[in-house]
């Protein structure tokens, strides 16, 4: 089938009235630069940070080397070419099982019924492919089986020819994005795969009041293209229940310990920034590198085979803008 591929970047200024109420978690993904590959975490029920998911290890099709969970790039649309935002990757080339990204913000609680969420979000392109989304709370945990409660539903495309007629698309239920003519940019004469350009949009968390939530950004589409998400807000009276570690003392942990072969490195990453993480030998020489890279805010988790390295003691050295940590591993 064909879909078209190009990532672009655009700046669309578009200011949230909300922004003169309180602010209780705002994040837009701009303190980093485009990157791919960010280690996969998996909620635990009950994260303190930023958790960001690939739930149904389907591959990308699109030949493009996407990430298989939501990750940074840069805007779709001509007028959103500057602005970094976080994308999901649906083209799977698999019409039966759905992607299963989920995006989930720390807890927050809402001491009243001032709440409200507000995000922006375009899909690659329209009608044709058009990639669905959910956006969904939780008022228990963070596992994905826990966010009941739907706030937003976009649409996904289902069936449809070359038509620039959105009329002769079927959609599964939802918004559709660009039916109404709004925020859909020109993509080269191709009237069946308008490009989406940032929308803003929100929804209510007044029904929430008292209560503590997780809230869910869900790509959960078959085998469309591509969506983006930006400029994530709530406001009202309330507070983000997050862990965040002291600047230079960081939760490092490797185990077991000692091990043969393999161990897990773990940690926590307060902010969206790069991250190294490295295994030096006792006389400082660097003898594996794990990580090189643009990381978002969360829990990590990454398992590292050292067979190929002589029993000792070596040092586990993890290096962020925040600060830096060291953990000892001895192998057998």
């Amino acid at each position: 089938m064909k879909k078209i591929y190009t990532l672009c970047v655009f700046v669309l200024a578009i200011s949230f009235t909300a922004q003169a109420q309180n602010i209780i978690l705002s994040e837009n993904f701009e303190d980093t630069l485009t990157y791919t590959n960010i280690i996969i975490t998996t909620p635990n029920g009950d994260d303190t940070t930023w958790v960001d998911a690939d739930l149904d290890g389907l591959a990308d099709a699109s030949g493009a080397s996407r990430p298989d969970q939501w990750f940074i790039t840069l805007g779709f649309a001509d007028v959103d070419s500057t602005n970094t935002v976080m994308a999901s990757n649906s083209w799977t080339n698999n019409s039966v099982d759905p992607v299963n990204n989920y995006l989930i913000t720390p807890p927050i609680h809402l001491n009243d019924a001032s709440g409200m969420l507000y995000w922006k979000n375009a899909p690659f392109q329209t009608p044709r492919y058009v990639d669905g989304m959910q956006v969904l709370v939780s008022t228990t945990s963070n596992f994905d089986t826990d966010f009941s409660d739907t706030l937003k539903l976009y649409a996904e495309f289902i069936s449809g020819d070359t038509s620039a007629n959105f009329a002769d698309y079927t959609f599964s239920s939802g918004f559709v994005f660009g039916s109404d003519g709004q925020w859909i940019e020109d993509n080269n004469g191709d009237s069946a795969r308008w490009r989406g350009i940032l929308r803003p949009d929100s929804a209510s968390l007044a029904g929430y009041a008292g209560q503590t939530i997780y809230i869910a950004f869900c790509c959960g589409t078959t085998d469309d293209n591509l969506n983006s998400l930006d400029d994530i807000l709530v406001t009202g009276n309330g507070t983000v229940l997050a862990s965040i570690p002291e600047e230079n003392n960081f939760i490092l942990s490797t185990f077991p310990n000692p091990t043969t072969d393999i161990f897990t490195v773990q940690y926590t990453l307060p902010a969206t920034g790069s991250v190294l993480l490295n295994v030096f030998d006792i006389t400082g020489k660097k003898v594996k590198s794990i990580i090189n890279n643009m990381c978002i805010k969360g829990n990590y988790s990454y398992d590292v085979n050292i067979k190929d390295l002589a029993p000792g003691v070596y040092n586990v050295v993890l290096n962020t803008k925040q600060g830096d940590s060291v953990s000892t591993i001895t192998k057998l």
